[in-house]
């Protein structure tokens, strides 16, 4: 059971953004983030993923994309059942 974590980051810095750009950008590494687990043939058994682009109540710096795997998956899959969010 891996209890791995590993953060990869895009910052930019010295750049002013519009909102608008800044959603888009977290659009954008969003999907890269994901060709990027296929690219390098990650195997994931249970996967969460969890995408934030324009949440206002969220923290800028969790832009981007969160993928969880494993028994924190199944947990976060609980809770998110409970608060009955379905797609």
């Amino acid at each position: 059971m891996a209890t791995s974590r590993h953060d990869f980051r895009f910052v930019v810095d010295g750049v002013d953004l519009t909102e608008a750009q800044r959603v888009r950008i977290a659009n954008e590494i969003q999907k890269a983030g994901l060709a990027a687990l296929q690219n390098a043939s990650v195997n994931l058994l249970r996967p969460i993923t969890v995408g934030h682009a324009n949440w206002p109540v969220l923290r800028p710096e969790w832009y981007g994309l969160w993928v969880i795997d494993g028994p924190r998956a199944d947990q976060v899959g609980q809770q998110i059942n409970a608060i009955g969010f379905y797609q």
